[in-house]
């Protein structure tokens, strides 16, 4: 057992075969962005959610629910029993497995609701393809935060932000790996 730093969140995760563990750059990145901006009263769908790590980070900064996606079929009782052993109520998280991009039953689930907070630490295609969605699914005042971008593709994922109407504030670097914080114009 480690001991929390102060003023600090412990999350505790086991990922098993599952992609997030925290160790690496993108999701160090996007966890640093969930720390600036996760906050009470905010919604988070977790694109690409592996471990759960992104999302339950959310919960655990203090937003009221999430809900994660992936295509890994072994994702949803990854991510729920990472939840539980960071102390998570099963109620504010709910996990699915699917393809986003095709299922539509997926897609019909995941439009129920506007998010605050739409992370998204998968690879650039996939990024490339969500972009014309994510506006869709953000509130007015929500942020798009994605990474697993390498070097070299990110001028192409900028191109689909910016294309699909989202603004980039926020631009990070680590390791040539790129996240990038998108907003709707405002």
């Amino acid at each position: 057992e480690i001991p929390p730093h102060e003023g600090r969140v412990v999350l505790r995760l086991n990922p098993g075969m599952i992609f997030g563990t925290g160790s690496h750059a993108t999701t160090r990145m996007c966890l640093k962005e969930l720390e600036r901006h996760a906050s009470p009263g905010k919604i988070v769908l977790d694109l690409g959610c592996g471990s759960g790590i992104l999302a339950i980070a959310a919960l655990l900064l203090g937003c009221d629910s999430a809900v994660g996606c992936d295509i890994d079929p072994k994702a949803p009782d990854t991510a729920l029993k990472n939840a539980a052993l960071s102390g998570v109520e099963p109620d504010r998280f709910r996990v699915y497995a699917g393809d986003v991009l095709k299922d539509q039953k997926l897609r019909r689930i995941i439009s129920e609701a506007k998010y605050d907070l739409i992370c998204a630490n998968i690879v650039a295609d996939v990024i490339i393809a969500l972009a014309e969605d994510v506006p869709k699914w953000l509130s007015p005042s929500g942020l798009f935060v994605c990474s697993g971008i390498i070097e070299g593709r990110q001028d192409e994922v900028i191109a689909a932000i910016t294309k699909s109407g989202l603004r980039i504030i926020e631009t990070r670097n680590e390791e040539d790996w790129y996240s990038f914080t998108s907003c709707l114009p405002r």
